[in-house]
């Protein structure tokens, strides 16, 4: 699954990376968690263009009656994203990317868990596939957005049996594009290549969503 992430990220390391056009400085998140918002890159309802919104991290159909009583998934499976009612719409018709510079993960370690870092190898960010949604009722509206997971593999298998849908920058039109089709969506959905990725183990810290600060992505010797 995906739990937590980071988006300690260049504002014009994005503007290149994903073609946008003088988007503002933003605060550094070193540890986002469920409810909580972050940056999505989506295409804009109204123009068509692409952009950078903030979005609530648990997903709400918009079919839903009242907010309360909603699940609010924050990860969506892509082996039954197009099977299940809460996701297909936003799976055909709403994807978005959620620009991180890595994401934890926690390895049972005894009768403990070890949160690690998990980041790509030049730095760059990663790009993780997700799904948005707008729900309205009573004159409040709210945006909100799940993060797409498919089954780990090799080294990031060891920390978890699950790890977010990571899409290279080849595939970013037609991911975001409205009119991309089942078949050609099928082919995305294939994990990430794990000679990419590298992780390290980082503090506790980590484990508390209060805690927002460069402490969390900072290296740890293991038991120390």
């Amino acid at each position: 699954m995906c739990g937590r992430f980071a988006q300690v990220l260049s504002r014009k390391i994005l503007e290149l990376l994903y073609r946008l056009e003088n988007i503002a400085e933003m605060e550094p998140r070193y540890n986002i968690a469920p409810s909580q918002h972050a940056l999505v890159l989506r295409t804009s309802p109204q123009g068509g263009k692409r952009e950078l919104s903030r979005l609530q991290w648990g997903l709400i159909p918009a079919w839903v009656r009242e907010e309360r009583s909603a699940n609010k998934p924050i990860n969506a499976r892509v082996e039954t994203v197009e099977l299940k009612p809460s996701f297909l719409e936003a799976f055909r018709q709403r994807r978005a990317l959620i620009p991180a510079s890595g994401y934890y993960e926690w390895q049972k370690m005894g009768g403990k868990k070890q949160p690690y870092f998990i980041h790509s190898k030049d730095e760059r960010p990663l790009s993780l596939a997700g799904i948005w949604e707008k729900w309205e009722r009573g004159g409040q509206t709210r945006e909100t957005f799940a993060i797409l997971t498919v089954a780990a593999c090799g080294r990031m298998a060891e920390l978890h049996n699950r790890m977010p849908l990571i899409l290279p920058e080849r595939a970013f039109d037609r991911w975001l594009a409205g009119d991309t089709g089942p078949a050609e969506l099928q082919e995305m959905l294939r994990p990430f290549p794990e000679v990419e990725l590298a992780a390290y183990p980082v503090s506790p810290l980590v484990n508390n969503p209060a805690n927002d600060s460069p402490a969390c992505l900072q290296e740890l010797e293991v038991g120390s």
